[in-house]
């Protein structure tokens, strides 16, 4: 670590920094949170948090870290390594998301939302945070537009793990209620990008979920997990197995491929 950088570096107690309202991660695998307090525990606090000096005598607000910040907290410590960033508050939510997002650290909907807040807070237009940002103004409308889905859809997303192409296929149903149905049915039949923009065209096209093409989805899910299952017991069996799923217009395509053991 460089002279210039451990210059910078100061031990500050934990209990004179707040934490950043504007953190734009709202979600922390518990599993992950174990893991890194059990690292802080051993190994300490590696790589610095940031933050900014506030008004207040001796207290700081954070900019970036929320998970090193409370892991510390759950190791036990006092202290923790930051680095001091003279900036202002109205800078602060944007520095907090531009460190996430160079981290690749946050879910599209964790992004989504923060940008609506630096839009709604700030009187930044997409263009404005664009700049701030970098990125295209129409990606990053398109994203703030996502806030628009019905929360308990939102919640579905994170839980089911559904893409973000997923996620504005069901933007485009406007009825709150026919959207949560369409994302119950969604997440329930673990269904594909494909599929699911197949459904929400179907929906758009009579007002509510078809259940023939529902039907199919559980039939086809049957089918991928019987051929699972089969081709877990042929590799026990010692011999090199795979399943292959391509998606079409017309439909799945499934191909078992059973190699030859070399001789």
């Amino acid at each position: 670590m460089s002279d210039s950088l451990n210059n910078r570096i100061k031990y500050i107690p934990l209990s004179r920094i707040r934490p950043n309202h504007e953190q734009p991660r709202k979600y922390f695998d518990p599993e992950a949170m174990d893991s890194l307090t059990r690292s802080i525990e051993r190994y300490g606090v590696i790589s610095p948090i940031t933050v900014r000096e506030l008004e207040e005598d001796g207290e700081y607000e954070l900019i970036s870290g929320e998970r090193r910040y409370r892991a510390a907290f759950g190791a036990g410590l006092t202290d923790i390594p930051c680095i001091i960033l003279d900036t202002d508050g109205s800078d602060c939510a944007i520095l907090s998301l531009l460190e996430n997002l160079q981290r690749e650290d946050l879910s599209f909907l964790e992004i989504a939302e923060s940008y609506k807040k630096l839009v709604r807070r700030s009187g930044l237009s997409s263009h404005d945070l664009s700049r701030k940002i970098g990125g295209s103004p129409y990606d990053i409308k398109e994203r703030i537009d996502l806030m628009k889905l019905d929360p308990l859809v939102r919640k579905y997303i994170r839980s089911f793990g559904l893409t973000e192409r997923q996620a504005h296929a069901l933007l485009h149903i406007r009825d709150k209620k026919t959207q949560i149905e369409a994302a119950v049915q969604i997440c329930e039949n673990s269904m594909s990008e494909y599929d699911t923009i197949k459904f929400v065209s179907d929906i758009l096209k009579t007002g509510t979920a078809p259940g023939l093409h529902m039907g199919r989805m559980k039939d086809v899910k049957l089918l991928r997990n019987t051929l699972s299952g089969a081709v877990k017991l042929v590799r026990k069996s010692g011999m090199d197995a795979e399943l292959k799923e391509r998606s079409h217009d017309w439909g799945e395509e499934f191909t078992v491929i059973v190699r030859r053991n070399k001789q």
